[in-house]
C-alpha cells in the first residue's frame, strides 16, 4: 500500500449511504444482518480516522431494535469484525481491546433506519471525536494549520471492493500549491492512503484541500497531531449557511476558517452567541479561491456558538487550541428537529456533553435523554443562544419544538474531542 505519511495503520472518518455487503461475521457473533426491505433499509457508515497512538471506540445508534455490524478493512480484506444486536439504543466496539493502537478505517452497518455512527479516538495523551455522514463525489476540507512540530495528514479511505481514484487541489495562504503527485491518486480496494501535508509543505498558517472523486467511492478526513493533542474532522460540501453549536471549547482559543472555492467574492456574516444570548455580529470578506480566519477568542473567552451566513456557498470549519487540548469540527448546513449522538457517554473516564444551538428568533423547547431511554425535563433554549445538556446514560436522542443544531464534546485532563451530531431527516408520510 502506497504511503505518503508517517504512521502505522490508518483511519476512521465519516460517510454513509451506499449499499455494502454485510461485514464478515466474527466468531460468536449474532445472526447475520437481515436483507434490507423498502421500509427498513440498511445504512452503511464509513469512519476513516486518525493517526497516532490512539484506539478507536466505534458507536452506532438506532431508534428501533436491530443489528449493528462493525468491520475493519485493511489491504482489500476484513481483518476483524463484530456484531451487536441492540434494542433502541447504542451498540459500540472498543477496537483497542483487540488491536492496540489501531486507528484504521472502519465500516459500520445498521439494519434499521434512522441510525447514526460516530467514533472516539483515545490514547495516552490524545483524544479526538468524529462523526459519520454521507458519501459525495467532491469533498472540501479546510480549517487546518501546520505549526512547528505539527503533523497534518489527509486520509483517503476507499471502503469498496473496487479501485478508487481522486484528484486533489491544495490551497494555502500562498495560493494554489502545485503538488503534481497529488493530481491523480489511486486508492486500492478496502484500503487507504495517507498524504502528509506537513511533510510535503512544512509550516502553513492556512490549509484547504478539495478532493474530487474520479472513480469509485473515496472518503477523506483530516487529522492534526500536535505535541500532546489530536484533532480530527471530515470533509463537507459548500453551503451558504453553517451552524456551529460549539465553535469555541472551554479552556481553548477558538478560530473559524472560511474558504471560498467559488469564482465570486464571499460576503460572510458571523454571529457569535453563548448561553446568555447574542455576543455580536462580525463581517468577513473572502476573495475567490482564498481562505480567511476569525479569532473567536478575541471577542469572548467563554464557550460560544456561531452562525455563518454568506451570499455565496463557502466551506467552514472551527478549531480550538489551548491548555484543554485541540479539537476541530465542521458545521451543520441546516438545523433540524431531531438529532442523534451515538458516542455520548460510551467511554468511561471522559466528561461528555451535548450542546444545542437555537439560531431562530423564537425560543425552542428541547427534550433530551439517553439512546432508547426516557427524556429528561424539557429545556428552554432562548433565541440566538446555546445550551449545554448533561445527559446520563449511553448515546443521546435530542428532539426540539423547532429547528436546532447539535454538537458533542468529550474531554479528559489531557485533550478534547469535538464532533457534530447526526440529524434525523423527517419521515415522508
Amino acid at each position: 500500500m502506497r504511503r505518503f505519511a508517517v504512521g502505522l495503520l490508518a483511519a476512521l472518518t465519516a460517510v454513509a449511504a451506499w449499499t455494502m455487503p454485510a461485514p464478515e461475521t466474527a466468531a460468536g457473533a449474532v445472526d447475520a444482518l437481515p436483507e434490507p426491505v423498502a421500509e427498513n433499509r440498511s445504512q452503511v457508515w464509513f469512519c476513516p480516522g486518525a493517526a497516532g497512538e490512539v484506539n478507536p471506540v466505534l458507536a452506532a445508534q438506532m431508534v428501533s431494535p436491530g443489528i449493528v455490524g462493525f468491520s475493519l478493512p485493511v489491504d482489500g480484506e476484513i481483518i476483524d469484525s463484530f456484531q451487536n444486536r441492540i434494542e433502541a439504543g447504542v451498540g459500540d466496539w472498543d477496537v483497542g481491546d483487540l488491536l492496540l493502537f489501531h486507528p484504521g478505517p472502519a465500516i459500520v452497518e445498521t439494519s434499521r433506519s434512522p441510525s447514526a455512527a460516530s467514533v472516539i479516538y483515545r490514547g495516552p495523551d490524545q483524544l479526538a471525536a468524529d462523526g459519520c455522514s454521507t458519501a459525495a463525489k467532491e469533498w472540501y476540507l479546510n480549517g487546518a494549520r501546520i505549526g512547528q512540530g505539527d503533523t497534518l495528514t489527509l486520509r483517503l479511505f476507499n471502503p469498496l471492493l473496487e479501485q478508487g481514484r481522486v484528484a486533489l487541489e491544495v490551497v494555502s495562504e500562498f495560493g494554489f500549491e502545485p503538488l503534481l503527485d497529488l493530481q491523480n491518486m489511486s486508492i486500492g480496494p478496502r484500503s487507504w492512503e495517507d498524504v502528509s501535508l506537513s511533510l510535503l509543505l512544512g509550516e502553513r498558517e492556512q490549509m484547504a484541500v478539495r478532493v474530487s472523486v474520479v472513480e469509485g467511492v473515496v472518503i477523506p478526513s483530516m487529522h492534526r497531531v500536535t505535541e500532546n493533542a489530536l484533532a480530527a474532522w471530515p470533509g463537507e460540501s459548500p453551503s451558504a449557511r453553517w451552524e456551529f453549536p460549539l465553535a469555541q471549547v472551554a479552556g481553548t482559543d477558538g478560530t473559524i476558517s472560511v474558504w471560498n472555492p467559488g469564482a465570486e467574492p464571499a460576503e460572510v456574516g458571523l454571529e457569535l452567541v453563548d448561553r446568555q444570548g447574542p455576543i455580536g455580529r462580525f463581517d468577513l470578506n473572502v476573495a475567490p479561491g482564498r481562505e480567511e480566519t476569525f479569532n473567536i477568542s478575541s471577542v469572548t473567552t467563554r464557550e460560544a456558538g456561531l452562525v455563518l451566513t454568506s451570499n455565496v456557498a463557502v466551506v467552514a470549519a472551527v478549531r480550538s487550541d489551548g491548555p484543554a487540548g485541540a479539537a476541530a469540527t465542521v458545521g451543520a448546513p441546516r438545523p433540524a428537529d431531531r438529532w442523534l449522538v451515538p458516542a455520548h457517554g460510551v467511554v468511561g473516564g471522559l466528561d461528555s456533553f451535548v450542546f444545542v444551538l437555537n439560531s431562530g428568533d423564537e425560543s425552542v423547547e428541547v427534550s433530551a435523554g439517553p439512546a432508547g431511554g426516557e427524556a429528561g425535563a424539557p429545556v428552554d433554549v432562548p433565541p440566538h443562544s446555546i445550551a449545554r445538556l448533561d445527559i446520563g446514560g449511553r448515546g443521546a436522542d435530542i428532539t426540539a419544538s423547532g429547528p436546532v443544531s447539535v454538537a458533542w464534546v468529550v474531554t479528559n485532563e489531557d485533550d478534547t474531542g469535538l464532533g457534530l451530531g447526526v440529524p434525523v431527516a423527517a419521515t415522508a408520510p
